[in-house]
């Protein structure tokens, strides 16, 4: 005897609700990956601003360690 698959039979409302969901999942998944590119995108910009500020005033340092005081 070979199993019988059943067809489901889906309203309008339900094919409705069932599209409206996966929008929903789709419009979630783009808020995601874009609240993930920016989270990326600050800490970065962050990270790069430390290094700069590092890396200036340790050539300030340098530069006035280099001049002779009168």
């Amino acid at each position: 005897m070979s199993k019988l698959k059943l067809k489901e039979i889906r309203t309008a409302e339900v094919a409705y609700v069932e599209s409206r969901i996966s929008d929903v999942k789709t419009k979630i998944e783009i808020v995601e990956k874009r609240s993930r590119f920016m989270a990326g995108f600050y800490a970065g910009f962050v990270r790069g601003f430390v290094i700069g500020m590092a890396l200036s005033i340790a050539i300030l340092v340098v530069i006035l360690m280099a001049m002779p005081i009168h």
